[in-house]
């Protein structure tokens, strides 16, 4: 996996190297810092979110025990006061004919209630009796105990503890339609501590134990709950974040059964496949125990919060580094492109040097020894062009000296044969070709013709090969006149016609067929056309005849391989010949020259 990537580095030009490694100078540092950082942070984000918790947890428990406290010492005092032990074990036969006495001792009764009446926390006071004025008649607040022997909370009522029950074991209450918290005692007697001769009870409004239980969320998902010593949920506070309070506050209670819960415990647990913060503390005076439970995902976003701004800050150098980089490292390797460009051009055959600003290092000397190289061999190009120009004249002027004997003889021979055989007019003719052909071939010495004279030459050429073949080739000729007066190397049609006529035409069954030269001049290039119905060749063959390889380019005369070098030597590499063919359908060969006036 790492190799294709490091082959694929290895093979970028030097600039994007240099960018790249620009880049990595001033982004691996920033992303070594980013990753630095925001451990560090989170680190320093869970010790603060320990420490809070710590915190909520101690306080929120200090508050708890305040309000139970308070509830506990009332009811104490409630059920050591004499006159309320006294009252609650008279005798009910004594208000049977004194109605009267009754209401005074009701009323002596609710005198003694006033210190809790007075308590903000407490929202009534209760006391359930076996006698005495609730046996008589019951009010709000004096209840017979011998109703309520079947109520949930009596059975689990001890005889000397206090205990706390919410509204789930209240069917209603007379003190209004609020959800209370219920505290409860035995009332001993004073001769009997372990004998109840009443039960004192408390309502605590559940708002109040709510309202504590609020200022406990200290991130957007902490849950806080309260669970009593039957392993209830007597109060809760938080979203949860979708997760079952009850459920979460009660499989995790477990895990603090063997700690010391009076001062608080705080333990990173996992439950559900997720993490979580989880503090424990028993409230005094109760059997509840408070828990705080904070996923471990408010602790990271937190630090994703402190974590975005770095990340910005990043992100800005970052684009800020990008064109910076990439100018550094285009500005290092000017040169370098430059010299690349000139050594582009030379592979192109243009050795034209142009100028590369130098200086004394190690690119400046790459420059100056390039160029020196390239002057060297651009010498060396144009003495040996001069060269072969001359070999190629010295060729022609030996080939104008000893033009195709075979033609020659074949010629002859005709002449001999019409002579012989018909005594016609048409010796004359024939003669007459054959001295315009080998008048226009010979051209006074000259290099170069006229397309004119040229197309003059080819038809000399096809009048004599049709007079041998029955004027089986037809010729035309479509060379707008604007271009006839334009110069062209002597010699350049003819062999192309010869060729057409003795692989193309001649091939075919009937041994007839017909040759089309046009032209046309596009912008500076003059175009010609040479183009027959014979039979055509495949494509690897019409690659082939410019190397020589084939039949045809060894049989028509000194070739088109020879044609399409004279053509590119005296005119330059992109003019020559070029072919287009197909098996059945015949050929054209395309003639480039340069648009220059004669």
């Amino acid at each position: 996996m790492i190799r294709p990537w490091i082959e694929g580095i290895g093979n970028l030009s030097i600039k994007y190297k240099l960018f790249l490694s620009y880049l990595g100078l001033i982004l691996i540092p920033l992303v070594v810092f980013l990753l630095v950082n925001t451990f560090v942070t989170g680190k320093e984000n869970e010790k603060e979110m320990i420490y809070s918790a710590r915190q909520v947890l101690k306080q929120t428990n200090s508050y708890l025990e305040f309000k139970t406290k308070s509830a506990v010492n009332t009811l104490n005092m409630l059920v050591l006061n004499e006159d309320i032990q006294e009252l609650i074990q008279v005798n009910s036969e004594r208000y049977v004919n004194d109605i009267g006495r009754w209401i005074i001792d009701a009323d002596k009764l609710n005198a003694q209630f006033l210190l809790a009446k007075n308590n903000p926390d407490i929202s009534y006071v209760r006391i359930y009796m076996k006698q005495g004025l609730a046996s008589f008649a019951e009010s709000n607040e004096l209840k017979d105990l011998s109703r309520y022997d079947d109520a949930p909370w009596f059975s689990l009522l001890s005889t000397t503890h206090i205990e706390w029950f919410d509204k789930r074991y209240f069917k209603e209450t007379d003190a209004g339609e609020d959800d209370f918290m219920h505290v409860l005692r035995n009332i001993p007697s004073h001769l009997d501590l372990h004998q109840s001769i009443g039960v004192a009870e408390l309502g605590i409004p559940q708002s109040q134990i709510q309202l504590i239980l609020d200022q406990t969320i200290y991130t957007p998902d902490t849950t806080a709950a309260l669970i009593n010593s039957r392993s209830e949920i007597v109060g809760t506070a938080g979203t949860g974040q979708n997760l079952g309070i009850s459920d979460t506050a009660l499989s995790v209670l477990p895990a603090f059964a063997k700690d010391n819960l009076s001062n608080g415990i705080l333990k990173t647990l996992d439950y559900n496949e997720e993490k979580w913060l989880v503090g424990a503390q028993e409230v005094e005076d109760s059997d509840w125990t408070l828990m705080l439970i904070t996923p471990y995902s408010d602790i990271m976003s937190l630090s994703n919060k402190s974590r975005k701004p770095m990340i910005a800050v990043f992100l800005i150098i970052a684009m800020i580094a990008l064109p910076l980089s990439f100018l550094a490292a285009s500005s290092a390797v000017k040169r370098i492109k430059a010299l690349i460009h000139q050594m582009r051009k030379v592979v192109r055959g243009n050795y034209e040097m142009t100028s590369i600003p130098s200086s004394q290092d190690e690119i400046g000397e790459l420059v100056r020894n390039f160029q020196h190289m390239l002057s060297t061999i651009g010498s060396s190009i144009d003495e040996r062009y001069r060269l072969g120009k001359e070999i190629k004249t010295l060729e022609l002027r030996a080939l104008q000296a000893q033009i195709n004997p075979h033609f020659l003889y074949n010629t002859l021979d005709l002449i001999n044969w019409m002579s012989v055989k018909h005594a016609a007019p048409e010796i004359g003719e024939v003669a007459r070709a054959l001295s315009r052909f080998y008048k226009l071939s010979l051209s006074k010495g000259e290099d170069t013709v006229t397309i004119r004279s040229e197309l003059a030459h080819v038809q000399a050429y096809v009048q004599i090969q049709n007079m041998r073949f029955q004027d089986g080739i037809r010729l035309d000729i479509d060379v707008p006149d604007s271009l006839l007066d334009h110069p062209i190397l002597k010699i350049a049609l003819q062999p192309i016609v010869e060729n057409a006529i003795i692989h193309g035409i001649l091939e075919k069954e009937d041994e007839t067929g017909t040759i089309m030269i046009r032209g046309e001049q596009i912008a500076d290039l003059i175009v010609l056309y040479v183009q027959d119905d014979g039979v055509g060749m495949s494509e690897e063959t019409a690659g082939r005849i410019l190397s020589g390889e084939t039949p045809a380019s060894r049989e028509s005369g000194y070739g088109l391989k020879n044609i399409n070098e004279r053509l590119q030597i005296h005119y330059g590499d992109k003019y020559g010949l070029a072919f287009q063919s197909a098996l059945g359908e015949g050929t054209t060969v395309i003639v480039r020259l340069p648009a220059v006036e004669s």
